[in-house]
């Protein structure tokens, strides 16, 4: 039960997360999901939710760099101890462990803007924006097919 719970978890977590990419601007050239102004209009967001969302963002990526260099610091070490010819497997296995804590560090991080935003929104906004996401996801795979089916086309 705790595991498909989690994974539940995680399935919301990618999918929210994937709205803060550069390809949820539709038709905005803003890329953070809360400054478009087609889902500010669908989710009927107020100037205060979305000063709140910025102050979030912000916040949270700061510490999100950092995490991100404290992983890179300690996969670089990872990758230098293993590039060795003699290395010691116990202080590899622990180098390994420090990694994974900064990585897991990194993604609560990422969940805990993710509580964020959806305590902003409360459920029912927060439902619509995981349906806006899956619609937009869809669309795209859908003109990505299409476009490969006409270089296909064209190939032949």
């Amino acid at each position: 039960m705790m595991l498909k719970r989690a994974l539940v978890m995680m399935t919301i977590i990618f999918t929210v997360l994937a709205l803060t990419g550069p390809g949820m601007a539709l038709a905005s050239s803003k890329w953070r999901w809360w400054q478009n102004d087609d889902i500010i209009t669908q989710l009927n967001l107020t100037a205060d939710e979305i000063k709140e969302l910025d102050g979030a963002y912000v916040a949270s990526r700061q510490r999100m760099i950092e995490y991100k260099g404290r992983v890179d610091a300690e996969r670089f070490k990872l990758e230098e101890m293993l590039s060795r010819p003699d290395f010691d497997e116990a202080a590899v296995r622990e180098q390994n462990r420090k990694m994974e804590s900064a990585r897991s560090d990194l993604a609560e991080e990422r969940f805990d803007f993710l509580l964020k935003s959806r305590e902003i929104l409360g459920y029912e906004r927060f439902q619509k924006l995981i349906e806006i996401q899956r619609k937009w996801r869809e669309e795209r795979r859908q003109k990505w097919e299409q476009k490969h089916k006409e270089e296909e086309n064209q190939g032949k």
